[in-house]
């Protein structure tokens, strides 16, 4: 009989993980739904069932994550991405703007104090777009304008999640220090910025690696920069995940060297990144989520975080896309695509609870939207598109 804890119980967890997580995407698949949703789907079984990430599973999840954001990067040039930057960036401010009014809303229909709006309008403003990604991948529409759309407003959102998480604790706290929050969002950017231009002229002296007598010398090279960067984006306040992202896009000026990366990197993508979304899925603690104490309690609540929860994004979106030239659906795939939020959210949450800003059912009430926008999200996309098709 296989032990339960030990030194080697990480990989039960694995197992246990990845065969789950497999399975799902088997009966997603064949019932017509996108694979990753099965992923998500298979966490929330096994938060149901007691289930709990270990940090050496959790690490497979992070670098599986990871890898898949370098994987998409590796299939648009920095150029590429930098002359839709600016579409990008309104469409991000139109999210953001849609999610501190829907935090006063919901404020102001429940009667909940300033406070506690500004921390709800922060949290919304987190946009995970891991999931949307994966969505559209498997869709074959990652490439598409709505597509490019959605990962250049990730990265402006990401960076002004930066700014609005400082501003939150500083007025939480009485005390805003413009300076600190200024500096720290402008380094953040320039910092992405650097990493996506600086690589393009690292390429070539990147694959002159491979004549040398070292093994998968390349794409050894390769993986030691992205953990590397991975680790430092922490003390950036960056996202690893778009920093892995911006790191594929300055080496993908290089097609050849792309190509061959891509060709070597996708295996361990399809293997580790269903383990993010595992995880993800496990992050709910299913039993609190659903009780009946908490549903009697909270239910108005919980019905105004999930409703404003989804307009924040896809009314914000939405609407500037549309005022900026995209399509009804385009425009639509953007809106339901940056809805999906994750740890972002809820680390901007847990903040905002530990500083008293936020009540324990408002919290609970945004990790019932994290489910369900998770779970739903990749369905609608795929309808939207389905419905346009037809």
């Amino acid at each position: 009989m296989l032990p339960a804890s030990g030194e080697f119980a990480w990989m039960i967890d694995l197992v246990i993980m990845l065969s789950l997580a497999k399975l799902s995407e088997v009966l997603a698949v064949k019932a017509g739904l996108p694979r990753v949703l099965g992923y998500i789907l298979a966490g929330i079984a096994l938060s149901a069932a007691g289930f709990r990430v270990g940090s050496v599973s959790y690490a497979f999840a992070t670098i599986g994550i990871i890898l898949m954001l370098f994987y998409v990067g590796l299939g648009e040039t920095a150029s590429e991405f930098l002359r839709g930057l600016r579409t990008a960036g309104l469409i991000a401010v139109g999210g953001v703007l849609g999610a501190i009014a829907s935090g006063f809303a919901v404020s102001y229909i429940a009667g909940l104090g300033v406070k506690e709006a500004i921390a709800l309008g922060v949290a919304y403003s987190a946009t995970s777009v891991s999931l949307t990604v994966k969505t559209l991948e498997e869709l074959g529409r990652l490439g598409s304008r709505e597509g490019r759309a959605i990962m250049g407003a990730a990265v402006v959102d990401d960076v002004i999640g930066l700014a609005l998480v400082g501003t939150m604790v500083g007025v939480i706290k009485g005390a805003v220090d413009i300076a600190t929050i200024t500096s720290s969002t402008v380094i953040a950017f320039t910092f992405w910025f650097a990493v996506a231009i600086s690589f393009e002229y690292v390429s070539k002296p990147l694959l002159r690696l491979a004549s040398l007598d070292i093994e998968e010398g390349v794409l050894a090279a390769t993986f030691i920069i992205l953990l590397l960067l991975s680790y430092i984006a922490s003390f950036v306040k960056l996202s690893a995940i778009l920093l892995a992202y911006a790191l594929g896009l300055g080496l993908s000026s290089h097609r050849y060297l792309s190509r061959r990366i891509s060709s070597k990197v996708y295996p361990l993508v399809a293997i580790l990144t269903p383990l993010f979304f595992v995880y993800a899925g496990t992050l709910v603690n299913i039993q609190r989520v659903f009780s009946m104490e908490f549903l009697a309690k909270g239910y108005t609540i919980i019905a105004l975080v999930l409703f404003f929860g989804f307009v924040s994004k896809v009314a914000g979106c939405y609407s500037m896309a549309r005022v900026i030239g995209f399509n009804n659906l385009e425009s639509l795939v953007i809106g339901f695509g940056m809805v999906p939020r994750a740890e972002v959210m809820l680390v901007t949450a847990a903040i905002a609870l530990e500083l008293g800003a936020l009540s324990n059912t408002t919290y609970t009430s945004l990790l019932v939207f994290l489910v369900v926008s998770s779970v739903v999200t990749p369905p609608i996309i795929k309808a939207i598109y389905s419905k346009f098709k037809a």
